[in-house]
């Protein structure tokens, strides 16, 4: 009995500890989604003021031939998944997974590139047996805007070169704290359609006045408007991943909590079952002695 109080002692230190580090977790990640939620807040209006302007130019766009805004045949596609680098997130990389899984068997005669955004989704397709085009790890959850726009400077020039064909992008958008939701864009070329219903749900067309001219204004918002697109979307990423590690630590300490208080109880019962059995002793013993 004194070896099982020793072990049931030493479990209850051990779940203490570790619930130490999962509400430090907690705390860390409430911290850093504070920070990633305000840089997407901040964005967000930013990237759907752009979306209405060029979804009032997209046909400009498309009549003076951009680049961005021409529709090809689909023989070859490229997918860009978020993920993050880190685990310990709840399900947060695995409904990622499974969309990815999905997109990926349903493009049935397409060759579809992999880039991946975080080391987790790269290491697990890498060992699905997917070949991973490229990958980008490192983030760490950090918003970087020199390292978005490179991202996106190398998407552009895979399709300018005709290098893929289409360009999608999976990440989780950020609904609430607790409700995350993984989601695919169609990222080139630029759906005109998408943008021109956008345009018309931000209320009456304004009335524009461009220097030099139209298409030369186009010409600089679509790249740019491109470049805001990746960085929101690993915003929104971020965020989603720093909101689903908060709560999977905050369930994880809960769980300790609820542990630490059956093996309290259990300790407490042996303790008095041993104290029982060592008065029961003295008491036969005591007996003993008065009959003899």
């Amino acid at each position: 009995m004194a070896e099982t109080l020793q072990t049931l002692r030493r479990r209850v230190r051990s779940i203490a500890n570790t619930q130490q580090v999962t509400r430090a977790m907690e705390m860390v990640s409430a911290a850093k989604l504070r920070r990633t939620q305000a840089a997407l807040m901040a964005a967000r209006p930013y990237v759907r003021h752009l979306e209405a302007l060029l979804g009032r130019l997209a046909p400009i766009a498309r009549a003076s031939g951009h680049p961005l805004f021409a529709e090809r045949e689909v023989n070859r596609a490229t997918l860009v998944l978020l993920t993050a680098d880190r685990g310990l997130c709840g399900s947060f990389n695995s409904n990622l997974f499974r969309q990815a899984h999905k997109h990926l068997d349903a493009r049935d005669g397409v060759v579809v590139d992999l880039i991946c955004i975080g080391r987790r989704g790269a290491d697990y397709f890498a060992r699905a047996g997917y070949a991973v085009t490229a990958r980008y790890d490192g983030f760490g959850g950090k918003l970087d805007r020199a390292k978005s726009d490179q991202i996106a400077q190398i998407l552009f020039d895979r399709f300018a070169a005709a290098e893929t064909d289409e360009v999608h992008i999976l990440y989780s958008d950020f609904i609430s704290t607790a409700v995350t939701r993984p989601t695919l864009e169609k990222f080139l070329p630029i759906d005109q359609s998408i943008l021109e219903r956008l345009a018309a749900e931000t209320g009456a067309p304004l009335d524009y006045l461009f220097d030099p001219d139209r298409e030369t204004v186009v010409r600089g918002l679509a790249p740019n408007y491109l470049r805001s697109k990746i960085f929101i979307c690993l915003a929104e990423s971020f965020t989603s991943e720093h909101s689903a590690r908060m709560l999977a630590m905050n369930n994880a300490t809960k769980n300790c909590d609820e542990l630490v208080d059956a093996l309290t109880l259990r300790l407490n019962k042996a303790r008095q079952s041993t104290i029982t059995g060592e008065l029961l002793d003295i008491v036969g013993g005591a007996e003993a002695l008065t009959k003899g």
